[in-house]
């Protein structure tokens, strides 16, 4: 990684190690002639630099063993690509790096660099900055990513019959359903909306994501955490209620 992280423009060539670094063009000798590359000793490989290995062509010397028929066309290769090059007396090879503006290593930089092109949970900082205990914000992580053993996955490993859903019956029981689009949670949640005076907890919406990042869309910073933090707290809690209210129809509400 570190080695595709910079760019190194030859000067007298002191700095830079003729075999592992990128200072010939858009590879390192390693990586264009990587079987030519396997000729060298590793201590070599750490060591040479190109001010050492360009006068009287002394990288040729590094080469041990039996030229295979790859190996020699890549010798040929660089051979070629070699006499392109000028080492240049009282000035230092300049390394700069790609990922910043600057081309000054950050620690910071380096850190992004692995995680380049990575998609991002785009629902991580509501989550993990609302107020709620993290069992909660732990609990709907899994959820969003349908990780929770609900219904429809116990039936999808075998582990039970039916994939309906525990509390109405109607739909498949997963984690989107649960909770968002049960009738029994779509209940609860006209309820919060109500007291909340929020009228996007009822917006009906194909993902569980998609009606959290709508309810919170066009309201202050301070509002937004703390709808975060009524989500999780009412989707996970009012589970437990949901639940006793299955059990007991007769003797419970729905909110009570």
């Amino acid at each position: 990684m570190f080695r595709h992280s910079i760019d190194i423009t030859i000067g007298d060539g002191q700095l830079a190690l003729f075999w592992s670094d990128r200072w010939n063009g858009s590879d390192s000798p390693c990586v264009a002639a990587p079987d030519l590359c396997k000729l060298v000793m590793a201590s070599t490989k750490k060591k040479r630099s190109v001010a050492q290995a360009l006068p009287q062509k002394t990288w040729i010397s590094d080469i041990k063993g039996r030229l295979t028929v790859p190996a020699l066309v890549q010798y040929i290769f660089l051979w070629h690509s070699l006499g392109r090059c000028q080492l240049r007396t009282g000035m230092e090879d300049v390394i700069q790096w790609r990922w910043t503006t600057t081309g000054t290593y950050s620690a910071r930089s380096a850190y992004r660099a692995f995680f380049e092109g990575s998609t991002r949970f785009v629902m991580a900082k509501p989550l993990w900055k609302c107020w709620a205990p993290l069992k909660v914000k732990f609990t709907l992580w899994l959820a969003i990513h349908g990780r929770l053993w609900t219904s429809d996955r116990r039936h999808r490993h075998g582990l039970q019959e039916s994939p309906a859903c525990s509390f109405c019956a109607q739909e498949p029981e997963t984690c989107d359903h649960l909770f968002h689009h049960c009738c029994f949670t779509r209940t609860i949640w006209f309820q919060v909306s109500r007291i909340t005076n929020i009228p996007e907890f009822t917006r009906p919406d194909d993902s569980l994501v998609g009606w959290w990042l709508h309810s919170r869309r066009g309201r202050t910073k301070e509002l937004c955490k703390g709808i975060d933090s009524t989500v999780l707290l009412v989707s996970c809690y009012g589970r437990g209620v949901m639940h006793v209210y299955s059990e007991q129809p007769r003797r419970m509400s729905p909110m009570s």
